[in-house]
């Protein structure tokens, strides 16, 4: 079991009544006031977001419901709160006089604040039992001997449940209390596993038909599979995707969500790479590539972000040339930048957005055992560019922009062509 301190979120429309009457003050003092109030109008105190629940500027702890919050919670609220009808822009709302006053909390358990009721709650269970929306005693001994009624309003896990089920807007709930120990789930932890199925469920829906698969070099934990797809209209490419690297959690930002990824390489249609032939020139380096990018950058704590370009250096080299990355100072001059082999001039390479029709491939909701987990990150999908030798250099020295610039004078499909000319020459 478990209650809720329920109130409006803080970004919501602040309402206030036209005129201070005496009849105001009797609101949630365990009291009907239904022979006393006569309907009247509310003001739009501070602007904010429209919403299904109001606070009153003038006695905060005071809610007031939209009509259809109202109708919605009826049985929950029947013979527990009196709605008392007030008109706010030609609608009507109501007042919630919460008559339901409970001696309910656990006085023994719950800790007291210095300025009267509790800092921390412990409730009798057997009294609230059923009891989907009260107030409480509450006790300040240095000040009375008598209880008093709190301003905190709780509700039961049910009525929370109605109102997001409903899709109310403007309710703010914060656990009170459970009766059962809260289990600690670590979310995004350093080791997470990604499902196979779903992996290979999401390349196949965005990148196109599984043909095959190159296993691991070696039983390495971080040595990754790489899955090679057949070419479609949608996607005319051999696509090469890894799968492995995402049991790990990378270094992010503390604003992103981007900490678990796989690579994805575009090879031309006609590569009819397999994994029996990937070796063979002159893709043979391809292969070698993305299992040391997965190894030695994205497992040795290099941040992986869009527009990043990843020269092919030494351990030491490429260490001294992020640092440089964002200064536009050009590649330190002490380090080399060498092709991936004798068969090719490729040299390094950047991490680009997705193909336009390959967009919603970028990240992949975690799941464990099919059920989409809240709180968990993603999986991005980060598709890389090879880069010519002079191309990184630019990158260095001119910046981003000016490389994409370059990069996209005769548009995206032509920066995917395998044989593209050098843009920087």
């Amino acid at each position: 079991m478990k209650v809720w301190k329920l109130s409006e979120d803080s970004v919501n429309q602040l309402l206030d009544f036209t005129e201070v009457r005496g009849v105001n003050e009797g609101i949630n003092k365990g009291n009907s006031l239904a022979k006393l109030w006569n309907e009247v109008e509310m003001i739009t105190y501070s602007e904010g977001e429209s919403a299904d629940i109001y606070s009153i500027a003038s006695q905060v702890t005071d809610l007031v419901l939209k009509e259809r919050a109202a109708n919605i919670l009826s049985d929950l609220l029947e013979d527990k709160v009196e709605l008392l009808p007030v008109h706010h822009n030609k609608e009507k709302y109501y007042v919630m006089n919460i008559l339901n006053i409970l001696d309910c909390v656990d006085i023994d358990q719950s800790i007291p604040s210095k300025y009267g009721g509790f800092k921390n709650f412990v409730f009798e269970e057997n009294e609230i039992q059923n009891q989907h929306i009260f107030k409480t005693l509450s006790y300040n001994y240095e000040i009375q001997n008598e209880p008093f009624i709190s301003s905190q309003t709780f509700v039961s896990d049910e009525f929370k449940q109605r109102v997001e089920e409903a899709g109310l807007q403007g309710f703010r709930f914060r656990l009170a209390w459970s009766s059962e120990p809260e289990v600690y789930v670590e979310r995004n932890p350093q080791i997470r596993v990604t499902d196979r199925q779903d992996a290979e469920a999401h390349i196949g829906t965005f990148y196109g038909p599984i043909h095959n698969m190159i296993p691991a070099d070696s039983n390495d934990a971080g040595d990754p599979e790489i899955y090679i797809t057949e070419p479609t209209p949608a996607v005319p490419y051999q696509t090469l995707v890894s799968f492995g690297n995402s049991y790990f959690r990378g270094v992010t930002p503390a604003s992103l969500d981007t900490g678990y990824a796989e690579i994805v390489m575009h090879l031309p249609a006609d590569a009819q790479l397999t994994k029996e032939n990937w070796e063979n020139r002159p893709l043979g380096w391809v292969v070698p590539m993305m299992r040391h990018f997965v190894k030695e950058i994205m497992q040795r704590g290099y941040f992986i972000g869009q527009w990043l370009v990843f020269p092919n250096q030494s351990e030491e080299d490429l260490a001294d040339t992020y640092r440089e990355m964002f200064s536009e100072t050009g590649v330190p001059a002490h380090t080399q930048i060498l092709p991936y082999d004798d068969s090719t001039s490729y040299c390094g390479v950047m991490i680009v957005p997705p193909l336009p029709q390959c967009a919603e491939a970028l990240n992949m909701p975690y799941r464990d055992e099919g059920k989409e987990m809240e709180g968990e990150w993603p999986i991005y999908f980060h598709t890389l560019l090879p880069l010519y030798r002079e191309e990184i250099i630019h990158f260095f020295e001119k910046g981003r922009d000016s490389l994409i610039s370059k990069l996209m004078a005769n548009g995206v499909e032509a920066v995917y062509q395998w044989d593209r000319k050098n843009s920087c020459l």
